[in-house]
């Protein structure tokens, strides 16, 4: 029978969210996993290690089947090391013959490392996903690939941090943190079915715990969390159960000034009396709107008085003349300015100033808040560089091989010390990238409560071409945005009970001539559909940054006419070259110190970097050589055990992004005594190092480092030898 190991308490603070109903949790079935580290049916005379690869990061059940004798123990989990904080490494004991085992507890990761013993044969192997019964229902594509990556990446990422409530990580913690439920839950109705709405809907019910991270309770109370869910779904009968709570949390339970409120993680030049003003401003302005649908007139009044004592002091106490700023920092910072655009405190005449001195210049936000620095860039109108800035701060996280995206940029800890953090998730729900693009650039979002009214108001930038599904309770919606150098063409799909407020952005043309709905034209300076319009189509107007239309359910296609802009201040990705992997099953691998372990954070957690790891075909497992940082004469070697024809060598760092090699220089040899003139020479990057020269022909290839880093490791986690087809 198979033995499991009792698994570590989940939780501490995790114990405090119970939700209010059972999850629906869906079983896909056992899956082939994609690589496999040895070919099977494969055993060994001493104990070795099976390493498994998984397509995308998911909760998974490791399965296997073994052929042995009796009393031998079998070992299996993630390869992601941060599970080890939450699930012991599970433990199965052999009976005589053939039998299979599976793991009775979920764990996450891109990988299942299996422990086995000598004499055990190990005929096939398996794995089980699990996870939340929930659609991908939405979708986001542009002609930036970039983006393409980072939204499903993100919803990757959304998807991983939920299962009975919305985890911050589904390895580390699982904690039901408000601040990490705001953007899952924002993102859960632009990625999945109505199915994920009931875990929406617990945590709009949740009881609030005020000692629990007020400040966080501060950014889901107003229009990012309450009220986004109400216009999402309609739910009037929560929003009227959470209203008593709410407003009494807003009126006597939070205090201003508590030193532990935390609003975000990143650089502690945080300005936290402007951040939470400015939170606390947009809640009343939700609760009042709450107020009004609840029957709860009365309290209108002194709603009205304490937004009136923030609106009418605001600049007083923190304009500097260009920029907002506290007696708390010296230097202003990107969170709180963003944060008095969105909350309307800001007026537009100290946008400029804000957007030159502050949003610019500053990036002490997490990849939490820069939710809010993109929404404040896109409401001034400056979506180019909110896409710049996305792309900039994630640009780590866009080329790597993991799935999902992390807990810090470039795997840094910015807020007390500045170096690379090894416990920070891979996986990590706070990141927005998947609302930012189908909300805020594609421009879809509801502006009455479930989806009646909605508005496709785009805010593109450099974008030329764009194709969202946004999966709303009334049905989908369908936009295909397409840009020339004389129209801008706007498809749209708009369900049934649906009124569509349709804006063509003024800036996207240096001139807009005229507009067309379904081939007949509507406006051209003047609207020209009253008596002799489009059926279905009427006049909405024109405001700073749009010309507006509201659509009837249907098929339109609006096309407007004139002169665009059609030049992008960010190049292109390049295409995917066409090129093969060299298979790495059988390969071994050398360094030159002895294989090793270190301790994994704080937890000192025994982690296996043994040179084998780096071609285990699995990124979460490495090699590091953990001796001393990186010196001159380092040096890391594979032997392919046959002679192969390859151009290229890419060696990943991205677990331990700042271990890339300082300077390296790349040697072949056929016998591995050999080595004769180094083929090519560099310094190494950020996370992944890719190293081209001409064609090769060799058995052997050594990579030994030439530079000097007194901070960082040299680390390969992934080394993959290429050729071009």
């Amino acid at each position: 029978m198979m033995k499991h190991l009792a698994l570590v308490p989940i939780l501490g603070t995790a114990a405090l969210f119970a939700t209010q109903g059972v999850a629906a949790i869906k079983d896909y079935g056992l899956k082939e996993y994609v690589h496999v580290s040895k070919d099977l049916p494969h055993s060994e005379n001493e104990p070795w290690k099976l390493v498994c690869t998984i397509p995308y990061n998911c909760h998974f059940q490791p399965w296997i089947e073994v052929e042995a004798e009796a009393g031998k123990d079998l070992r299996f989990n993630s390869s992601n090391p941060l599970v080890l904080y939450l699930v012991k490494t599970e433990t199965c004991t052999t009976s005589a013959g053939t039998q299979s085992y599976e793991a009775k507890n979920w764990v996450s990761g891109e990988g299942a490392i299996y422990t086995i013993p000598g004499g055990v044969n190990v005929k096939a192997v398996k794995y089980r996903e699990t996870g939340y019964d929930t659609a991908f229902a939405g979708s986001f594509e542009c002609n930036d690939n970039d983006y393409n990556i980072l939204w499903n990446k993100a919803a990757r990422t959304a998807y991983i941090c939920m299962r009975d409530h919305f985890y911050d990580c589904p390895d580390r913690e699982r904690v039901g943190f408000w601040g990490d439920g705001t953007p899952e839950l924002n993102q859960c109705f632009y990625v999945f079915d109505s199915a994920a709405h009931q875990l929406a809907k617990e945590l709009v019910l949740r009881k609030l715990q005020p000692k629990f991270y007020p400040g966080q309770h501060l950014e889901f109370l107003g229009e990012y969390g309450l009220w986004f869910y109400y216009l999402q779904t309609g739910d009037l009968e929560s929003i009227r159960a959470v209203y008593d709570q709410t407003k009494t949390f807003l009126f006597d339970t939070y205090k201003f000034g508590n030193r532990g409120t935390w609003f975000d993680w990143g650089k502690e030049v945080k300005d936290t009396a402007v951040i939470e003003t400015c939170f606390y401003y947009n809640c009343l302005k939700t609760l009042k709107q709450m107020a009004l649908v609840t029957g709860h007139d009365a309290d209108v009044a002194l709603i009205d008085q304490k937004m009136e004592g923030i609106k009418s002091t605001f600049d007083s106490k923190y304009w500097k003349g260009g920029y907002y700023m506290s007696s708390q920092v010296t230097t202003p910072d990107d969170r709180a300015n963003a944060m008095a655009v969105n909350a309307g405190l800001a007026d537009r005449s100290k946008w400029q100033a804000i957007y030159d001195n502050v949003l610019t210049k500053k990036t002490y936000a997490s990849c939490f808040f820069d939710r809010w620095v993109f929404e404040a860039l896109c409401t001034m109108g400056r979506q180019d560089y909110a896409l710049i800035r996305m792309y900039e701060r994630y640009k780590t996280m866009i080329p790597c091989s993991f799935t999902t995206l992390w807990e810090h940029y470039d795997r840094w800890w910015a807020s007390r010390i500045d170096a690379f953090d090894d416990a920070s998730s891979l996986n990590h729900g706070w990141n927005p990238p998947a609302l930012i693009l189908s909300q805020t650039i594609a421009g879809v979002s509801p502006v009455a409560p479930g989806w009646s009214t909605f508005r496709v108001l785009p805010k593109e930038a450099f974008l030329t071409a764009i194709k969202v599904v946004v999966p709303t309770i009334k049905g989908n919606v369908t936009v295909d945005l397409r840009k020339t150098a004389s129209e801008y063409s706007l498809g749209l799909t708009s369900p049934a009970q649906t009124k569509a407020i349709v804006g063509i952005p003024k800036g996207s043309f240096t001139k807009l001539n005229a507009i067309q709905v379904n081939g007949t034209t509507i406006w051209d300076g003047t609207y020209r559909g009253g008596g002799g319009g489009v059926g279905g189509i009427s006049w909405v107007g024109t405001d700073a940054d749009y010309v507006k239309f509201q659509a009837d359910p249907g098929d339109w296609k609006f096309v407007g006419q004139g002169s665009l802009p059609m030049t992008s201040p960010k190049p292109l990705p390049l295409p995917a070259k066409n090129e093969t992997k060299l298979e790495k099953n059988g390969w071994t691998a050398s360094a030159s110190v002895a294989d090793g372990s270190f301790l994994f954070s704080g937890a000192k957690i025994p982690i296996d970097v043994s040179a084998a790891n780096a071609i285990d075909g699995d990124h979460w497992t490495g090699w590091r050589d953990m001796t001393k940082t990186q010196y001159p004469g380092q040096w890391f070697q594979v032997d392919m055990k046959q002679k192969q024809t390859f151009d290229k060598i890419v060696l990943d760092a991205t677990w331990a992004q700042w271990d890339s090699p300082d300077k390296y220089s790349v040697s072949i040899s056929n016998d591995g005594a050999n080595w004769g003139t180094p083929i090519a020479t560099g310094s190494g990057q950020l996370g992944i190092t890719t190293i081209s020269f001409p064609v090769q022909s060799a058995q052997y290839i050594r990579i030994t480092q030439t530079g000097t880093n007194a901070m960082y490791h040299w680390s390969i986690y992934e080394l993959d030898v290429c050729r071009k087809n």
